[in-house]
C-alpha cells in the first residue's frame, strides 16, 4: 500500500501486530513489555525462512547476552551495587559477548546479543533479585517466539502468475 512516498508493507503490519500482541499479553501478566517487544522487532524478517534463520541466531545471541547480564547482576550484587561494576565490567562483558559470538560464527547476532546484555543490565533495579534477571532473559525469548508465530501465521498467499 502506497501513500505518496510512504509504503505500508506486510512486514510493517506484522511488526505492529507483534508488538501489539506482546503489549496486550504482558499487560495481563503485569510485566513490562519493553524487552520482549524489542527482541521481536530484531527477529522479525521479511520471509518465514529468514525469520527462522535469524531467530536461531537471535536465540543463541540472547543466551550469550543474557548469561553475561546474569554475571553482571551477580557481580553488582557481590559488590553492593558499586558503580565501578558498570563502568569496568560491563564494557568487558560487551567485548566478551562480541568475541564469543564471533568465535561461534554468529556474527549476525552480535548486535542482538549486545542489545540483550545492555537492555537487561542497564534496567536492573537496585533491589532486584536473580528472578528478575531470569524474567528479562525469558522476555527476549518470548519476543523471538512472537516474531516466529506472527510471521508463520500471517504469510501472504502467493499470487497466481
Amino acid at each position: 500500500m502506497h501513500f505518496g512516498q510512504f509504503r505500508l508493507g506486510l512486514r510493517t503490519l506484522k511488526t505492529g501486530v507483534s508488538v501489539m500482541l506482546i503489549i496486550v499479553i504482558f499487560h495481563f501478566f503485569q510485566r513490562p513489555p519493553f524487552i520482549a517487544a524489542l527482541s521481536c522487532i530484531f527477529a522479525l524478517r521479511e520471509t518465514w525462512d529468514n525469520t527462522i534463520h535469524f531467530s536461531k541466531i537471535r536465540l543463541m545471541s540472547n543466551t550469550v547476552g543474557g548469561a553475561f547480564a546474569l554475571l553482571f547482576f551477580w557481580s553488582r550484587q557481590a559488590t553492593h551495587n558499586a558503580p565501578w561494576v558498570s563502568m569496568v565490567l560491563l564494557p568487558i562483558f560487551v567485548m566478551a559477548v562480541i568475541v564469543i559470538l564471533d568465535a561461534m560464527n554468529y556474527n549476525k547476532g552480535v548486535i542482538g546479543g549486545l542489545a540483550a546484555l545492555l537492555m537487561i543490565s542497564l534496567t536492573i533495579p537496585l533491589n532486584a533479585t536473580t528472578n528478575y534477571v531470569f524474567q528479562r532473559i525469558t522476555d527476549t525469548f518470548i519476543g523471538v517466539i512472537f516474531a516466529i508465530a506472527v510471521n508463520r501465521y500471517h504469510v501472504p498467499k502467493k499470487q497466481a502468475e
